[in-house]
């Protein structure tokens, strides 16, 4: 993982780091990583599960392992995309 990290680091601007993720990554890891952000993202705004599922197009089931990532991980999304309370 920390090779990953400090190989990312090393893009000196957005479009190097959009060509590095092209070729580091397929188009379905890249659409399912971009996917768990926004699921994140929709949790940590306060909405609901469902409302998550319904406006990123994806399974309920996705939504509530991103949610356990969210309550029992090690915060990152919460410090990218603001703290939550409760879920």
């Amino acid at each position: 993982k920390q090779f990953l990290v400090e190989n990312i680091k090393l893009a000196e601007s957005e479009h190097k780091l959009s060509a590095f993720l092209d070729d580091l990554l397929t188009e379905q890891e890249i659409t399912d990583l971009a996917q768990r952000l926004k699921i994140a993202k929709g949790i940590i705004a306060d909405k609901t599960y469902l409302e998550v599922s319904n406006k990123v197009k994806a399974s309920t089931s996705t939504v509530t392992k991103v949610g356990q990532i969210i309550k029992y991980g090690k915060g990152a999304f919460q410090k990218m995309f603001g703290v939550r309370n409760k879920i």
